[in-house]
Order: C-alpha cells, then sequence, then structure tokens
C-alpha cells in the first residue's frame, strides 16, 4: 500500500508485477519483528538499504535525483504511517497492536485486515487527490516536449477538467496547439484518443514523447510516462498546451 501511495505522490507509474515483487520483499522484511535487540546501526543501515531495493524493484532505474525524490516520499509515507498507528496504540492502549524495530503486527482477523487496508487506501488515495486538485490548478507552466533529438519550449495551462489518457497505457495526456509540436513526431507513431467535450466527441491524434520536461518551484521536473496529443481548436494566446496538475509535483 505505502508503494502505491509513494507512486501516486511521486507521479511514477508502476506495472503490477514491480509491486507484487516490491511488496514480496518488503513482507519479507517485515520479520525482522520478531529480532530483538537490533544494534541501531544495524537496525537503520537495513531498514535504508531495503528501502533502496523496493524502489530500484518497483519504479526501476531512474536519475539520482529523481531516485532520492521517490526514497524520500517512501521513508516519509512509512515514518507517518508508524507515527499514526503508535499513536493509536498509546491513545487506546490497544493490545492488538505490536510494534518492534520498525515494523507493525496487528492482531486482526482476515476480514478485518481486508476492511482496513482497503479503508487506508482509499484515504489515501482521497488525500491525494484533493492535493493535487487544489496543487497548481490555473497556473501557467513552462514546459520542454523532447522527441527524435528535438525539443519545443511551451506555456501551459494547468487545468484540472483536463482528465484524457491514453486508452491502453493510462498514461495522462497533455494537449498540445498542434502548430506547436508536429515537427518533433513520426505519423507513423501516432495514435487516436477519444475526447469528448459537452457539445461534441472526437478523436485527437497523440504521440508519446521521450520525456517532458515541468518547470516547477524545484527546477525541471521530468516526466516520462505522458502522452502529448495535438489539437486544432485551441486558440488561447497566453498558452499552447494544457497538463492536468496530477502529473506534476510541485
Amino acid at each position: 500500500m505505502l508503494l502505491q501511495i509513494s507512486s501516486k505522490i511521486a507521479k511514477r507509474g508502476a506495472k503490477t508485477l514491480r509491486l507484487v515483487a516490491g511488496a514480496t520483499l518488503g513482507g519479507a522484511y517485515s520479520l525482522i519483528i520478531l529480532i530483538d535487540d537490533i544494534p541501531i546501526y544495524i537496525f537503520l543501515s537495513s531498514k535504508i538499504l531495503c528501502a533502496v531495493l523496493l524502489i530500484l524493484i518497483t519504479f526501476g532505474f531512474m536519475r539520482i535525483k529523481s531516485f532520492i525524490s521517490v526514497l524520500m516520499i517512501f521513508l516519509f509515507s512509512n515514518f507517518v504511517f508508524l507515527g499514526v498507528i503508535t499513536g493509536i496504540q498509546m491513545l487506546f492502549k490497544s493490545n492488538r497492536i505490536c510494534t518492534n524495530n520498525g515494523e507493525i503486527y496487528i492482531d486482526i482477523n482476515a476480514k478485518e485486515l481486508i476492511l482496513s487496508a482497503l479503508f487506508a487506501y482509499l484515504a489515501a488515495c482521497i488525500i491525494i487527490r484533493l492535493y493535487n486538485k487544489k496543487l497548481g490548478a490555473g497556473e501557467i507552466y513552462s514546459i520542454i516536449i523532447e522527441n527524435n533529438s528535438k525539443e519545443v519550449s511551451l506555456f501551459a495551462l494547468s487545468d484540472t477538467g483536463n482528465k484524457l489518457r491514453e486508452p491502453f497505457s493510462d498514461y495522462p495526456v497533455i494537449i498540445v496547439k498542434k502548430d506547436s509540436c508536429k515537427e518533433l513526431f513520426d505519423e507513423n507513431s501516432a495514435r487516436l484518443i477519444p475526447s469528448s467535450t459537452i457539445n461534441s466527441s472526437s478523436y485527437l491524434t497523440a504521440y508519446k514523447p521521450q520525456c517532458v520536461k515541468v518547470k516547477t518551484s524545484r527546477g525541471y521536473e521530468k516526466i516520462e510516462n505522458v502522452y502529448v496529443a495535438l489539437s486544432e481548436e485551441m486558440n488561447a494566446e497566453s498558452f499552447s498546451a494544457i497538463i492536468n496538475p496530477e502529473i506534476i509535483s510541485v
């Protein structure tokens, strides 16, 4: 669950098989709860090593800056989760919750476990959605679209109304004024993405660039799992693209 939450916060997709492999390693490492009196240096080093392996297994290799960012998000999620559970244990003086070596054991049956996990996941998704919806909506960002050793710089409006996704990969779609970057892409790699408005439905021609860089408060953020759809109906003067703020971790 924490890996999925980290994936959503960091805006990095992870394949189901990778998530399962990461969760399996995490589950195996949780057996450390059964060991008593672990020296602090062994505990911390094993915790960090496991976290590093979990990120590599779940998300694959990435640039060091991106890797550290995802790692910090994952560790922070663990600290928050452990803190909440410890707080509940102290507040209600429950004998059904045990914490040791940074791991948690909860004495509940299978039905309670499934319901609790479902509730926690739904709560996390709601919080992330509310955060992303508020974050950066209505702002103008500078973006760079790179493909085939070429790049184009544009201004993009952050709009939660852009909910387009590529149907097969479920990657988010950036809508771009057609004349702005059509020279970046090979027509043979085009895909059609269904698009609908209040008055009509149509298809947009879309391509997967090598990457899109969005300038945020922390510098340029590289986004790889995204499509660019070309639109002939965009007539705005202050921007040439529309992105959903959910793809940005400002």
